[in-house]
C-alpha cells in the first residue's frame, strides 16, 4: 500500500510525503495518480435560515445541509420553531431559495417558507429544484 503526502504542499504528491493541512468543511478533492497531482477545493454549503431558526442569522449561523450526492442535500434533525426559513448558499444572501408558490418547489429569491416547532429532516433536490419538510416528531 502506498502513502502519499505533500511535503512542498504544492499540489504535488510524494510517496510517505508530509500530511496535508484543511480546516473542517466541505472540499471536491481531485486526485491524479499518473501524475502525481491533486487539487483540494471548498465546497459549497447550503444551510437553513430564518425566524424559524436563527433569527436570520443574528443568533449563530445556519444550520448545514449534508450532501448525499451531487444536487442532493440532507438536514438531519433541525430544531425549528414557529416562523419562516429560506435556503441559502454559504451563509450568504448571493444566492438563496424560498418558495413562492408554497408547493415544494425552490424559487430563486422566492417566499419565505412558512414553518411550525417540530424537529424537522429537510431535503433540498436542487437538480429537480424541489425540497421536502419532514417533521420526525
Amino acid at each position: 500500500t502506498d502513502d502519499f503526502g505533500d511535503t512542498g504542499a504544492d499540489g504535488t504528491l510524494e510517496a510517505g510525503g508530509s500530511n496535508i493541512t484543511v480546516t473542517a468543511g466541505f472540499y471536491i478533492v481531485t486526485l491524479d495518480l499518473e501524475s502525481l497531482t491533486y487539487t483540494i477545493e471548498q465546497a459549497d454549503i447550503y444551510g437553513v435560515v430564518g425566524s424559524g431558526y436563527n433569527d436570520w442569522g443574528a443568533a449563530g449561523p445556519d444550520f448545514s445541509f449534508t450532501p448525499l450526492s451531487n444536487n442532493i442535500w440532507v438536514a438531519e434533525i433541525v430544531a425549528l420553531v414557529d416562523g419562516e426559513i429560506k435556503f441559502r448558499k454559504n451563509n450568504t444572501w448571493t444566492e438563496d431559495f424560498g418558495d413562492t408558490g408554497a408547493n415544494g418547489t425552490l424559487d430563486a429569491g422566492g417566499d419565505n417558507i412558512a414553518v411550525t416547532a417540530g424537529n424537522y429532516r429537510i431535503i433540498l433536490n436542487l437538480t429537480d429544484s424541489t425540497y421536502q419538510l419532514n417533521k420526525i416528531n
